[in-house]
């Protein structure tokens, strides 16, 4: 799967499935279910060490994180590549995208078909992924621990030898032209390209997919260049966990990657921005659409922050799942919408809040202004005890689950690298969120909800929803094309 259907995928998991509103159905209120929260629950704390990992940096300066772990047979990698959009030149834009997808498009020695099908004969996955706006490209791949010098092999050979054949790049050039046609038509995609552009106006980190003109402007001698001058092991990490040994895996990968060329990648040249400081409404006029697509946002915080924590705490409250009081409310008591939810986008250079639902067109309105009262009551007001310790409980529990899957102790491990938190981080983390007060969630709530200068995108028919808007703040308005239109508008 290419990084723009990834892209369009992603942003439709963030706000809701509307093919039964198509239809035509309408959600019916759940107003008055009473939950009878009979499951006994436990109040220790949970506490929980994750082991420690075996660190060496590899002959070509490659950072090596090895978490031994023999309960099963099977390795899993992960490697995390200073290679982003950011540091795309000029005129280059959606090449950081092309080569994380031209990667497995054949090497000096392998056709992307023997490339699949050895992939496929080890019964073992590699993935690359440059999500736009990120601050790495991160390669994944798992394998039985028996298969494991061949997929080494494998790895090695398509990262240090892509070949980025021209026949490769034409096929994939359509691909993207023929779906950037359909993605256009889907409010998921308008409404994540409006919120992206309106946080970040001046760089990359705007960008969800390149456009028609960048797409056909892509050539392999800039996939090569881009390729050559991010691709390299100086400041990447690369994790390794399950069924190995750090002393014979560290020689397998020093033979297998000798022949990287050496060399870091400088930090992308963007700026930390604060929260927009205004009331705006960005309608993107989608004509004939029976529902409205609602974002609320603004820009928050990073993963380092302090508050992240009660942020997470906070968040779940509001909105982090159907326990939250924008599903509870929008969907349960009102009924307006199959869904409704918020998030933090907490990376190192996208840092943003967003809640989302997609509704009636003819309730765009009051599902506004009960987006808007539930961000009054989560700043204004102190969360009951039992609501916030449910909320702390949940996310525990959820974290606690994830310690069963190698891959997820790993992604967890290279976070911590990544961002340089504490070497204990994780083992205090349950005890962290549990810590939280109603004062945090009330504190961090006024501080990063946003609400007199809440940034809303609409996605619908601006015709029938256009004055309805306009009471909630000033109207700029775009087209489904994205750009803005010159008459129509408050």
């Amino acid at each position: 799967m290419n990084r723009t259907v990834q892209t369009i995928a992603l942003a439709a998991l963030a706000v809701l499935p509307a093919a039964a509103q198509e239809a035509g159905q309408q959600p019916q209120s759940m107003k008055g279910v009473v939950r009878k929260r009979l499951a006994p629950v436990s109040t220790e704390v949970l506490q929980v060490r994750l082991p420690k990992p075996l660190e060496r940096k590899l002959a070509d300066g490659l950072s090596l994180v090895v978490v031994e772990n023999h309960k099963l047979p099977t390795v899993v990698f992960e490697l995390v590549l200073p290679a982003t959009n950011l540091n795309e030149s000029p005129g280059e834009t959606g090449v950081a995208d092309c080569v994380a997808d031209m990667m497995k498009a054949g090497t000096k020695t392998r056709t992307a078909k023997q490339i699949a099908e050895q992939l496929s004969e080890m019964g073992a996955s590699l993935s690359f992924d440059a999500e736009f706006g990120s601050q790495s490209t991160r390669v994944t791949a798992s394998t039985l621990s028996s298969n494991l010098d061949k997929l080494i092999d494998l790895l090695a050979d398509v990262l240090l030898n892509p070949a980025f054949p021209q026949d490769e790049l034409d096929k994939w050039k359509t691909r993207q032209l023929t779906q950037l046609q359909q993605v256009r038509a889907s409010e998921s995609f308008l409404g994540l390209e409006r919120q992206r552009a309106l946080l970040y106006p001046d760089d990359g980190r705007r960008l969800v997919a390149p456009g028609v003109t960048e797409i056909k402007a892509i050539t392999r001698e800039k996939l090569l260049a881009f390729y050559k001058a991010n691709y390299r092991p100086g400041n990447s990490i690369l994790g390794v966990s399950g069924d190995v040994l750090m002393a014979p895996l560290s020689r397998m990968l020093d033979k297998a990657l000798g022949g990287w060329e050496a060399g870091s990648v400088p930090e992308p040249k963007v700026a930390s921005l604060a929260p927009i400081p205004e009331k705006k409404i960005y309608l993107v006029d989608r004509p004939n659409s029976v529902q409205t697509l609602l974002i609320l946002t603004n820009r928050a915080i990073d993963r380092t922050s302090p508050d992240y924590v009660a942020v997470q705490v906070m968040n779940r409250v509001l909105g982090g799942g159907p326990a939250g009081r924008l599903f509870r409310n929008i969907r349960e008591d009102k009924g307006y919408t199959y869904g409704a939810s918020s998030s933090f986008t907490s990376l190192k250079y996208l840092a943003y809040f967003g809640a989302s639902s997609s509704v009636r067109t003819d309730v765009t309105e009051p599902a506004l202004q009960e987006f808007l009262n539930e961000f009054r009551d989560i700043r204004d007001k102190p969360v009951p005890p039992e609501e916030l310790e449910d909320a702390k409980r949940a996310i525990v529990a959820n974290f606690a689950l994830g310690l069963e899957r190698q891959a997820f102790v790993l992604s967890q491990i290279l976070v911590q690298k990544e961002y340089t938190l504490p070497a204990d981080y994780w083992d205090t983390y349950p005890a962290k969120v549990m810590a939280v007060t109603a004062a945090d969630v009330e504190r961090v709530a006024k501080k990063y909800i946003p609400l007199d200068n809440v940034q809303v995108v609409a996605v619908g028919d601006a015709a029938k929803i256009r004055t309805a808007l306009a009471k909630f703040g000033p109207v700029e308005e775009y087209t489904a094309e994205g750009v803005k239109a010159t008459g129509g508008g408050q």
